[in-house]
């Protein structure tokens, strides 16, 4: 059932991706909520067909892939109801927050303590927080009023990512932890472009379409890499 809903999802994300412009409609943040819900399924499924992986991790690797679903909605009804595209913005980026969180205590519960891990996400949590503060001028970006919320987001995922690093590099590249390391990286790669999208100084890139689709082909690809990694925990 992992891989019918892995693959119902991907079906559905090329659609919603075929749809999706700067313009962004109900029906269209509809068929997004759904490609979200089938990595949240695959996810669910993935853990259920695997009894090696501890229903601790099964259950905060759901919870966090519903934050990032939660996430999902939020960004895009910032176009929807742009009144408050501020409020939204703000809800999407925390709940990202909230979902990677989730992500680190999965991984600790799933393969344990690891010294490696905790030093790789530390430092790329540093590095990462500290290119916020100082790459407006290099990438041509202006955070404005979200730098704080960018500055904790931006923490958080390269605490995440250096955690998945630290793990697949200890494990010599297991089959779980090189799928949960590939995922976080495609899901920064996701968030630089989506940093582009939102926040370039040049008003024409964030309509740009291929950056759009770029933005989401990454960003799927990084939560279906995640949730497929249930299924090979040892």
């Amino acid at each position: 059932m992992a891989y019918v809903f892995l693959t119902i999802g991907l079906i559905v994300t090329v659609v919603f991706l075929s749809k999706r412009t700067a313009k962004v409609t109900l029906n269209v943040a509809f068929l997004k909520s759904v490609a979200s819900m089938c990595f949240i399924l695959t996810g669910l499924f993935a853990f259920v067909g695997n009894e090696n992986c501890p229903r601790i991790v099964g259950a905060l690797v759901a919870v966090g892939a519903a934050w990032g679903m939660l996430g999902d909605i939020a960004l895009d009804l910032k176009y929807v109801f742009k009144k408050h595209e501020k409020s939204y913005t703000n809800a999407g980026f925390i709940s990202f927050l909230v979902g990677h969180v989730f992500y680190i205590a999965a991984m600790y519960f799933a393969f344990g303590y690891n010294k490696l891990a905790l030093i790789m996400g530390v430092v790329c949590a540093i590095l990462a927080s500290t290119f916020v503060l100082y790459c407006e001028p290099l990438l041509k970006v202006k955070f404005g009023d979200y730098k704080l919320i960018t500055f904790f987001y931006m923490g958080v995922l390269g605490a995440v990512t250096g955690v998945a690093i630290g793990y697949a590099i200890s494990s010599g590249y297991s089959l779980a932890q090189t799928l949960l390391n590939a995922g976080f990286m495609l899901f920064l790669a996701s968030d630089c472009v989506l940093s582009d999208l939102y926040f370039s100084l040049d008003e024409r890139k964030k309509t740009k379409r291929a950056s759009i689709i770029i933005n989401h082909a990454l960003y799927y690809s990084a939560q279906f890499c995640i949730a497929i990694s249930l299924l090979f925990i040892k």
